[in-house]
């Protein structure tokens, strides 16, 4: 098993990796940077700790793990960048779509459920017995009767501190804002797994993880099989007891999260494209013209933060983080905390030119298919957008591609 907290001298980091990352190569004064960071670099202005701590994250997130490390029984993948990989490391994800199910009554007796008794809500499509044709436990299928399934391609990562660093506060206030065409975003309250505090979700396709340390011990759990200390109970496979000897790593098996936040925390936004495309400043003011703003924010700010760089900086992320109404073509069934069937959250848009598919389940190619599925609170603006002329559309799609 590998140590439970891994650590990468810096030196050895930098040469196998090129150096990407910001910070100073001594001491702890934040180092600053006027040239936009690559994609997949660390934000600038990190002090030579936080560099560190980021460069030790990337290669953790790019290590597979194995049955020493505690993967499985059952599991989705072998590294968080076989789920984050578009555009790069900690993007969304290339081809691998997961699978969701739910069902109400039947087997929780009339309630909505997760499924806990044949396995739980995320189907883990592996076993290990890819690597061991005689291992006791076989990939998870969908359970017979499920009634609810629900395809999700993973979410890109990229500003994901930045997002993290939002207060409360802000996201709250704009659900005290009325909004053209009957708009009105909720936030997805929740208890936090670690703190067992309510607080404002704001990562996960429905706003259903408050922090990125609870998004991180989740997704080791749901995806990798790992237990940690936030989530220290393995799932059973198809919700039967785990055989003896298929799970010789005593709980919580790992302790890596802590590696995985701080590469996220420190994971630079994208930049908007440059050169800017034609047309791309027109597109722009058309998506606020047909009040695609009113969800899609264009800028949000963080609070005062601990960390400098994510201190009292703006966020060109266009979303509110809120969960909204998307009419009966994007319900899923799957409620998530305080999230109906029918509530998304607002997608960020930057990094759109990044990603290959859109929407939950990657239904859409491109971000003007993703419009046309919009229903429910953006149903008017679906419907500008389906007057829109030729040239209109032309600009609007260059408007995206400079996402």
């Amino acid at each position: 098993m590998k140590s439970p907290n891994r650590r990468f001298p810096l030196a050895l980091l930098a040469a196998a990796l090129g150096g990407c990352g910001g910070g100073g190569s001594s001491g702890e004064s934040p180092t600053t940077s006027t040239v936009p960071v690559s994609l997949g670099s660390a934000i600038p202005a990190l002090t030579a700790t936080q560099s560190a701590d980021f460069q030790a994250g990337l290669v953790a997130f790019r290590t597979d793990e194995d049955a020493g490390d505690g993967l499985g029984p059952v599991f989705n993948g072998t590294s968080c960048v076989q789920c984050h990989a578009a555009g790069a490391v900690g993007g969304a994800g290339l081809d691998l779509v997961l699978t969701r199910v739910s069902r109400i009554g039947a087997y929780e007796k009339g309630a909505y459920s997760d499924l806990p008794s044949v396995g739980g809500a995320v189907i883990q499509r592996r076993s290990l017995q890819e690597f061991d044709p005689k291992f006791p436990v076989a990939p998870e299928v969908i359970p017979t009767g499920t009634q609810f399934v629900s395809h999700r391609i993973t979410t890109p990562l990229f500003g994901a501190g930045l997002i993290e660093a939002i207060s409360a506060d802000t996201i709250l206030a704009r659900t005290k804002t009325a909004q053209p065409d009957g708009i009105k975003g909720v936030a997805n309250m929740i208890v936090n797994a670690e703190t067992g505090k309510t607080e404002v979700g704001r990562f996960g396709w429905k706003s259903q993880l408050a922090s990125l340390r609870v998004f991180a011990a989740d997704a080791y759990l749901n995806e990798m099989g790992i237990t940690t200390s936030i989530f220290p109970v393995e799932n059973l496979p198809q919700g039967k007891p785990i055989p003896a000897g298929a799970d010789p790593v005593a709980e919580p098996e790992d302790n890596a999260v802590e590696e995985f936040v701080n590469f996220m925390r420190f994971l630079a936004p994208p930049a908007r494209v440059q050169p800017t495309p034609i047309g791309a400043e027109r597109g722009e003011e058309i998506f606020r013209n047909m009040r695609c703003t009113s969800c899609h924010v264009p800028e949000m700010k963080t609070g005062t933060n601990s960390v400098t760089a994510l201190s009292q900086q703006a966020v060109r992320l266009y979303s509110d983080l809120l969960l909204h109404r998307m009419g009966s073509g994007l319900n899923d069934g799957v409620q998530q905390e305080m999230a109906k069937g029918d509530q998304w959250r607002t997608a960020p848009l930057w990094g759109l030119s990044k990603r290959r598919f859109f929407l939950h389940d990657g239904r859409a190619n491109s971000p003007m298919e993703a419009v046309l599925q919009h229903g429910g609170e953006a149903s008017a603006a679906r419907e500008r957008f389906m007057k829109l002329n030729a040239q209109d559309r032309k600009d609007l799609k260059a408007f995206f591609d400079s996402l």
